[in-house]
Parts: C-alpha cells; structure tokens; sequence
C-alpha cells in the first residue's frame, strides 16, 4: 500500500533479553539510579536535597501524588489542575529517591504530543536519562510486536501498519471481488464496523448481530470481514487496532510474555485514563498485574470520546477495580478565573455518572461569562470578530482567542464574519471550508460551466463520481486534445476524441460528457441555481458515499448544503454578480486566507479539537437544542448522550483562562434549512448571578441566569395537526406542513406566506393557532 507505515530497521540489543529493542539504556546497572537530578545548579547528584527540588512549587496533592510508592493510584485531576507536572516529578522521585531503573517505569498517554512533552520534562530534569518507556498506547504495542508477533500465527517482525485509508482500499477491492454493490456495502462503513468491534464496542466476531448500516446484512459483513482479515494476513498488514488488539492477543495466548512484560514495568502510569477503551483497559491491566504499581491519571468529567469506544466506567471503576487504591484530587486550578470554574462546575454538577470534584483558585474572581443571543449565524459570527477586534484593540492577541462549535458545518459562516471583519483565523485540526475535498469538486464543476476551458477543474472531477475513467483513458484524450488544441470538456464530446479509447474509460468520458451537456444551460445562472444543476446532474448520494476516507459522511452531506446556502447568500447580497463572480468571491476568499494563517489569529475549531488546549478568551457558538446536546447523541442514548454532551460542554468552558462568551441562535440555517431550535437546555442550567447577557443593541444587560427567561420552552402546548393554520411572533401567519417527535424534541414544518418554509421546535416557537 502507498501509505503504509514500515519501521522494520535494524535496532540495538535489548538486555532485557531476546531480539533488538530501540531502547538505549546500556551501561546503567541493576539497583542504582545512575541519574542526575538538575534543580538549579546543572548535575547536581541526587542526595536528601533531592526529594526538596522535586516537591518545589507543588501544592499538598500535587505532592501526595508524587510520593505514592506502592499500589494502585488514582489521580483525579481537574482541568487546569497540573497534571502532566505530577507524572513527571513522579517518575523522576521513583528514579532519583526510590532507585527504580527507567526502564522499569511505563508511561502511556493518547497523543504523540503529550508523550513527547512528558518525556522531554523528564529529561530536562535528568538528562541523560534513556530506557524510559514514555508513549501511547499504539506506539507502545507497535513496540512489543516488532519483538514477539512471531509468536502469532501468520506475522513476521516487519510487518506493515495499515492507516484508515489504506484499510478502506483494501476493503474496497474486497467488496469489489465478492461481487458486492460498492454503494450498498461501503468500505468506509464496514471498515467503521470492524473498527468498533475491535475497540469493544460492539458483539464480538462470532456474535455479531447487530445492523451495520442500512440494507447491510450479518452474512455479508461476515463475508468481508473473514476476507479482510485474511487478507491483511498475506499482507503481514497490521491496522490501527490491530497494534492493540494482536498486543492483547498475544498476551492471552502466550502468559510467558506477558508475564515478562509485567515483571518488567514495575510502574506503569496512564495519563487520561477517561479515554481509555475496552481493549486499553484490558492492555493496562496485564501490565501492572505483577507489581500491582499502577496509577492512573484522568477525569470523568472529561470523557468525550465515547463515539470513539472510551468508557468512562473504566476510571468510575478504578477503585472497586483496584481494592485498596488510593484517590488524590487535584482540584486547584492554575488556568481559569474563579467565576469560569464556578459556572463550569455548576454545568457538570447535573451529571450524574462523576466522580464529586470541587474546584478552586487562588487566581482573580474574573468578569461575568456573556451570553449572547442572535438573530442567525451570520449575526453571531459578526458579533464574535467584532469582540476579537475589541479585544485585540485592548492589547490581547489574535492568538489567545479560540471559537468552538459542535458541528463542522458551522465553520463557514464563522469564517465569512471573520473575513468581512478584517481578523486572520486559523482552522485548527481541520481544513478550511472552502479547500474540503466535497467543496473544491463542488466549484470546479461550477467553474467548468463558467470556463470550460479550465483542465484543471476538468481532471479534478472527470471522475467525481466514479464514472470508470482511468489515468490511461485521461492520457489518451488529454494527447488528441492538445494534438487539436481543444479543452478537454470538448474533447469528451467527440466522437473521433473516443474512438481511440477502449471499455470504461470511453464509456465514462462519454457519461460525463453527458453532464457537460446538461449543464450547458446552467451559464447564465445565478450561482444558488447553478449548484442546483450541478447536484441534479450528478448522483449526489453515491458521490458522497464514494468518499469514504474516514471522515464523517454527515458532515459532508451537511457542508454541501452549506455550500448551497453561501451560494443563495451571495445571490440575495449580490443579485447581478452571477455565477462568475461567486467564483470569483471564493477564489479570492482561498487566496487571502493563505497569507494570514501564518500569523496571529484566531482559532477555529471543533469542541472535541479544543481538549487539552487553552485561550484567554473563548467563543463557544450554537448553544441550541438539537445541537448542544445534539440531537443524534440524545436520540442514541438519551441519557448517557445528554451527560456526555454536557461534558462537552465543560471541556469547552474550562479552555478559557480569563473571558467566556456563549452565543445561540435564534434561527440557524441548518442542514441547508431554516430553523428555530431554542437556546440550549445547558443554558437553564449556568448560575444567574455569574452571567451576564447582552441586549439587541450590544449593551451590557442583566442576565436572569439559572432560570434564563429567554431559554425557557414556551409554557402549555397546543395541539396541532397537518393543515392548522398557525401564527408565530417573528415569521407571521403559515399553515402546518407536518408534525413530529413529542414533549420538548416535538417539531413542526410550517409554510409562512411571507418568510417561507421553516421547522420548528415546538416547545419555543410559541405558536397560536389562527381562523
């Protein structure tokens, strides 16, 4: 495979015995440290003083964490609490006063990131240091395996490691060679499928009974699956779960390695241990089996990945796990302002599946949290860059400020506030609206209408969707082209051009010619009608569907219609710029960005994309019903979903260290509709006297907080049914188009006859029935 991974090199011995490891601890003897720790004065041994240098500066459980010897060890570490300072004076005390050799101490995080921080704080306080096992968890079994797959069935010592898209195109071809509709049974959801039963997260191999996806059957997915596993086999292919799972595989087959692992780690520390899965669990528990030394760090109130398999009941757990463990809260917080961690705590204090954390600082008090209620998108956005740019004129940086949301799809009309406000941005963890892969095929279809000379727009979606066009069809047609120096767009519609290509290719190049000639009539539209062309001429379904690189197909399905609501803003704002100056507006738009992400801005990202991360001042948008919480999540799991959102939520709060700003809609274009959600059921929920709102005017008014009059669902209900005519404060008088859902998720679609087609939420849209 391309993408594959390969680190087969050749590597030292290993004393510990058996094949080369990477680990350079030589000439370091069994029973003495043999390190120097540097607190001040560089290389100054270790001595009684020592134990002082490593204890300075950490409050009482900081320290009590830091001095915990044996046994199981559960750090509770609140956000902004210190944590990655007391892993690391934590291994450096077992080293320097306990004498315990680096090697026999295993630290395990999530993030090449934070495992490189932490080993590089160990080093700096003793340098020198080598034989330290600092990694995640994949880097870890990835480590192991390069010395004992051989002992599994089918493996050798250089096998490859297999990425998402390596692991979709494999099963691509898989599904092609059992005769299998590619639209039916998509990789990119059979791969998901094989992933999360691997994680834990669903019925094992021989019990699986669940769905897999729409028209998806069990004998199907076993099919696939048997083959995909043999296949990675012939490959001596490993893929991202499998460097866990194969890990723990080995260990329950083979108890004498195991065992020696365990014997080995005397210390095993896991940082974020509310990430951890099923199989991490299981991993985690072979290793410290021997010693019984392990100590986790973590916090329940941070868990957002279940959709990624974690289980938070492993670190709820821990001590009924682990009986005779010691807990140490870390609850002093060095990052946020009093009032920040008071609003946050008071938003966490719903859950019910916590661990009772109360948090402090010794910092300010800090300013009211804002919220901030709008008409739509396009006015939150503006509000936002205008507050950066008050910020920025009060001394802050472009770079301390952050804005989060739920969903990718809001990032565009983010981004359009930003950029008519003259303030850079960054998109962090996330490609800019406009370069996503659905997006940039999106606009070369519509700057072929406007030039169809453009080749380049041509190549890039000639085979978007696949229409069976090789690279050799594309050569071919590309040499008569230039042999008669025509564009390509023309070239496909001749009949000469296609004589000299054979099967699919010609067949596929005469289909998208076909496009080509449907939209002919799209030249002189306006962009909103010629995007419409666009996704008429094409399957739109298979084409998102074909794109199965691992990303989220909702949100891609979601950016298409965000792109065709950009499309009917322009076209309202400019009605006689056309197609070609909406292409114009998104060329420019790329290019200016280009320049300014290089510099301070500010930064944009997903509220998942926010963990670990903090800025002074923080934005967090679409604080709505349906949204934050979102819908899917409740509609899954309504209560787990709803706590887990919540979490969310605080995980994006306690990112801001002095300034937080919550912003809802009061109507949101949403999935390429119009519609009145509601402000957020979080928002009942944050202390009256610690926020502050904003008036229509942009003054400073008083908030009425806990009970948030302006969040409240509408008291009573009314009936409705298909066909009543209906009036509502802000869209005038409609009639009921349809009803669904019940109690506060109830919804209505109702034609106004001078605002159009809306949906409502039924429990604030305070509708009134009408004669």
């Amino acid at each position: 495979m391309q993408n594959a991974i390969h680190t087969g090199e050749q590597e030292r011995e290993d004393p510990f015995g058996g094949p080369p490891m990477d680990a350079p601890w030589l000439g370091l003897e069994s029973g003495s440290p043999g390190i120097t720790l540097t607190s001040g004065a560089s290389g100054a041994a270790a001595s009684p003083k020592s134990q002082i240098d490593l204890l300075k500066g950490l409050n009482p459980g900081q320290a009590e964490a830091c001095l915990h010897d044996l046994g199981p060890l559960l750090i509770l570490a609140g956000p902004g609490s210190g944590k990655t300072r007391v892993i690391t004076r934590r291994i450096a005390h077992l080293i320097c006063e306990r004498g315990v050799q680096p090697w026999e101490v295993l630290a395990l995080t999530f993030t090449n990131k934070a495992a490189k921080e932490m080993r590089e704080r160990v080093e700096a306080m003793m340098p020198g240091i080598s034989g330290l096992w600092v990694s995640t968890f994949h880097s870890m079994c990835a480590r192991i395996l390069r010395r004992e797959i051989e002992a599994l069935e089918g493996y050798t010592r250089d096998f490859s490691i297999y990425d998402t898209s390596d692991r979709n195109a494999l099963l691509k071809k898989l599904i092609k060679e059992l005769n299998y509709d590619i639209q039916q049974f998509r990789p990119v959801v059979l791969g998901g499928w094989i992933s999360n039963i691997k994680n834990g997260m669903a019925a094992e191999p021989g019990e699986f009974s669940l769905e897999v996806g729409e028209g998806m059957e069990d004998e199907v997915f076993r099919k696939v699956w048997k083959r995909y596993e043999q296949a990675m086999r012939d490959n001596n292919a490993l893929d991202f779960d499998d460097l866990l799972v194969k890990t723990l595989e080995l260990f329950d087959q083979h108890p004498g390695i195991r065992d020696a692992y365990s014997r080995r780690f005397r210390y095993v520390m896991v940082d974020e241990y509310q990430d951890t899965n099923r199989v991490q669990y299981l991993l985690t528990r072979h290793l410290s089996g021997h010693h019984k030394n392990l100590a986790v760090c973590g916090d329940p109130d941070q868990s957002i990945y279940r959709w990624r398999g974690a289980d938070v009941r492993n670190i709820m757990d821990f001590e009924a796990d682990h009986v005779g463990s010691k807990t140490v809260r870390l609850e002093q917080n060095y990052r946020s302002t009093a009032t920040i961690l008071k609003v946050a705590s008071a938003v966490i204090g719903n859950n019910q599946e916590r661990k009772q954390m109360d948090l402090f600082t010794e910092g300010e008090e800090g300013d009211p949290v804002v919220v901030l209620e709008c008409a739509d998108e396009n006015e939150e956005a503006t509000e936002i860059a205008a507050q950066c740019l008050g910020l920025k004129a009060q001394g802050m940086s472009y770079s301390d400020c952050a804005v989060f949301y739920r969903m990718n799809f809001m990032q565009r009309a983010l981004e359009a506030g930003l950029r008519r406000a003259g303030v850079p941005y960054q998109v962090v963890a996330g490609l800019e609206f406009y370069a996503r892969r659905e997006i940039r095929d999106l606009i070369a279809y519509l700057r072929l209408i406007v030039n169809p000379a453009d080749d380049v727009a041509f190549g890039r979606v000639v085979n978007a969707p696949l229409r069976g066009v090789g690279s050799t069809s594309v050569e071919r047609l590309t040499a008569w082209a230039a042999d008669r120096r025509v564009p390509l767009s023309q070239a496909c519609r001749s009949e000469e051009a296609l004589a000299g290509i054979r099967g699919r290719g010609k067949k596929g190049l005469a289909l998208f010619g076909g496009v080509l000639d449907g939209l002919e009539a799209a030249r002189g539209a306006s962009a909103a009608d010629a995007l419409a062309m666009v996704l008429a001429e094409i399957d739109v379904g298979r084409w998102i569907a074909e794109m199965d690189d691992g990303n989220n197909l909702v949100d891609r399905e979601a950016n298409v219609d965000e792109l065709c609501a950009s499309a009917e803003e322009f076209d309202r704002n400019h009605p006689n710029a056309g197609l070609a100056g909406f292409l114009e507006n998104v060329a420019l738009v790329s290019d200016s960005d280009a320049a300014a992400v290089d510099g301070e801005s500010v930064k944009l990202m997903t509220l998942h994309a926010c963990k670990g991360l903090e800025y002074t001042a923080v934005f967090i948008t679409g604080l709505e019903e349906e949204l934050l919480p979102h819908s899917r999540a409740l509609e899954e799991d309504p209560h787990g979903g709803e706590e887990e959102e919540r979490r969310l939520f605080y995980v994006g709060m306690t990112r801001a260290k002095e300034r937080l700003t919550l912003t809802h809609a009061t109507v949101r274009n949403y999935f390429g509709s119009e519609r009145w959600q509601g402000g957020s059921r979080f928002l009942d929920e944050l202390p009256a006297d610690l926020v502050e709102g904003l008036d229509e005017e942009g003054t400073d008014s008083d908030s009425t907080g806990g009970g948030l009059g302006a969040y409240e669902p509408a008291e009573g209900s009314i009936e409705l049914q298909v066909g009543d005519r209906v009036e509502h404060d802000h869209f005038g008088v409609g009639r009921i188009e349809n009803v669904r859902g019940a109690g506060i998720n109830g919804r209505a679609t109702v034609a106004f006859i001078h605002s159009g087609t809306k949906e409502l939420l039924l429990a604030y849209a305070n509708l009134k029935k009408v004669n």
